[in-house]
């Protein structure tokens, strides 16, 4: 591997070979989604809107509804705490409401506002410029198959954690 990133290659000198290529592929994955994570959040910083707090708008979104608190959380892999504080954020800047279920005064739904939609109707063109750019050293091959590699990897870690 590339000298120049000697964190990539540590301790794994002694390990059996598929086992070290299976580490160096966590810490490749850590290690980009860290890096995407900040280059997001600093093309973002101007509009007070962070990486996890986009990714949660994206996600309700794609619901397609007003999902629960708890799916949200379940779907992105996140404490329920850690979602209701994104949430709370996102309602007090105006993106969405969090809304007492009818049936179930316990549950909370969130719902996206108008002002959620015109901010991303704005800003998706230049972000997905920005994407092609940041994912341009690879063919459309390898994203294709970078998505379903990265997929089942995700698939594979959600069952981990549902494991008993």
């Amino acid at each position: 591997m590339s000298s120049d990133r000697p964190w990539l290659e540590q301790g794994l000198a002694a390990l059996p070979a598929p086992l070290a290529a299976r580490v160096r592929l966590f810490r490749l994955a850590v290690a980009s989604g860290a890096a995407l994570r900040n280059r997001l959040d600093r093309s973002m910083a101007a509009t007070g809107v962070t990486t996890q707090q986009a990714a949660l708008l994206q996600f309700i979104e794609a619901c397609g509804e007003a999902p629960s608190l708890g799916a949200v959380a379940q779907g992105l892999a996140m404490t329920h705490q850690n979602v209701r504080q994104i949430a709370a954020a996102l309602e007090r800047k105006g993106f969405l409401q969090v809304e007492v279920d009818a049936q179930d005064r316990r549950m909370r739904r969130l719902r996206l506002t108008d002002q959620h939609r015109r901010f991303w109707s704005q800003r998706n063109p230049d972000d997905f410029a920005r994407v092609q750019d940041w994912t341009a050293g690879l063919s459309d091959a390898e994203v294709a198959q970078a998505c379903t590699l990265l997929a089942r990897l995700f698939a594979s870690v959600r069952a981990a954690d549902d494991a008993p």
